[in-house]
C-alpha cells in the first residue's frame, strides 16, 4: 500500500523548500511507476532514500514505500539540471543559458477543461476508506473505486483507468474523465446510428450483468466478456482488446473484429 506524505509550507522550512523547487524545475519531471499499474508524474525529481521513494510534487513531497514501486523513469533533462546544481555548490559559475530556451513540456493529462484541484485525495492510506470516487462515495480498494467511476461515467473500467490521468486529486480526476467523455464520440445505440448496429450494448452499468457479447451471453466483468469474444474468434484476449474499437454496440464490435481478422488472413 502506497504511503503519501505532504510537506508543509511553514515559514521555518521556506528556504529548504525553495531550494528543492529550484532543483526540481532544473532537473525536469521524473515519473514513478507502481506495481499496481498506477503512476505519479513528479513536478521535479524522484529518488530512493532507504526503504522509501521520494517525489517532489506541488511544492511539497510525496513519499511512497519502496516495495510498492516498480521503477523510476528519469527525465532526460535531469542530468543537465544536476550538473548545473553542482556548479553552484562548488562556486563555479554555470554557463549562460542558450538564446532560445525550449518551451516547457505541457502536462498531457490536465486538459484546459479539467477542473481545478479540489484538495480531496483520490487515494490516502491514512483514511479508513482509502479510495474515494467522490467526496461522499468511499471504497476499500482501487478496483471498487474504478467500478464506481465506471458506473457514474457510463464507461468500462479499462476506459476509466486509461483516461483518469496521473493526478491524485479527486477533483482533477473527475474533471479529466468528464472532459474526455464529452470529447469522445457517443457509442452507437441502434440501427438509426449505423446500418450494422444491432441495438445490443456491450456495456451497460444498469444491467445486473453489465457486459454482453450476445443477447444470451452475459458476463459480470469486462475480462469475462473479452475472453468470450477471444474464444469465438480463436484469438488471444489481448488481440480482442486491441481490435475492439470505440463502439458500444456488440454488432459493430463484432464487425471490427471480423475486419481485423480478414486483414490478417489476407496478408
Amino acid at each position: 500500500m502506497k504511503k503519501i506524505s505532504l510537506v508543509s509550507g511553514l515559514a521555518a522550512l521556506g528556504m529548504v523548500l525553495a531550494g528543492l523547487l529550484w532543483v526540481g524545475a532544473v532537473a525536469g519531471a521524473d515519473t514513478i511507476f507502481f506495481k499496481d499499474g498506477m503512476r505519479t508524474v513528479c513536478h521535479g525529481k524522484a529518488w530512493e532514500e532507504k526503504d522509501e521513494v521520494h517525489c517532489e510534487h506541488d511544492g511539497g513531497l510525496l513519499i511512497y514505500p519502496k516495495n510498492d514501486v516498480a521503477r523510476i523513469e528519469k527525465d532526460p533533462s535531469a542530468k543537465a539540471g544536476s550538473d548545473s546544481g553542482k556548479g553552484q555548490e562548488t562556486g563555479v559559475k554555470p554557463p549562460p543559458p542558450p538564446a532560445a530556451a525550449p518551451a516547457p513540456i505541457p502536462k498531457a493529462e490536465s486538459p484546459p477543461s479539467a477542473q481545478t484541484p479540489s484538495g480531496v485525495l483520490f487515494y490516502d492510506p491514512r483514511r479508513d476508506k482509502k479510495y474515494w470516487s467522490s467526496p461522499t462515495v468511499r471504497h476499500d480498494s482501487y478496483q471498487e473505486a474504478l467500478s464506481a467511476l465506471a458506473a457514474e461515467f457510463e464507461r468500462p473500467v479499462p476506459w476509466i483507468e486509461e483516461n483518469m490521468g496521473d493526478s491524485n486529486d479527486l477533483g482533477e480526476i473527475r474533471g479529466i474523465l468528464a472532459s474526455r467523455k464529452q470529447a469522445a464520440s457517443p457509442a452507437p445505440k441502434g440501427p438509426a446510428d449505423h446500418p450494422a448496429a444491432g441495438g445490443i450494448e456491450f456495456y451497460n452499468p444498469r444491467r445486473p450483468q453489465k457486459y454482453w457479447t450476445a443477447s444470451d451471453a452475459r458476463h459480470n466483468t469486462y475480462e469475462e466478456a473479452v475472453e468470450a469474444l477471444a474464444r469465438e474468434f480463436g484469438k488471444p484476449p489481448a488481440w480482442v482488446e486491441r481490435h475492439l474499437g470505440d463502439a458500444n454496440d456488440i454488432d459493430l464490435i463484432r464487425q471490427a473484429l471480423r475486419s481485423a481478422q480478414l486483414d490478417e488472413n489476407g496478408k
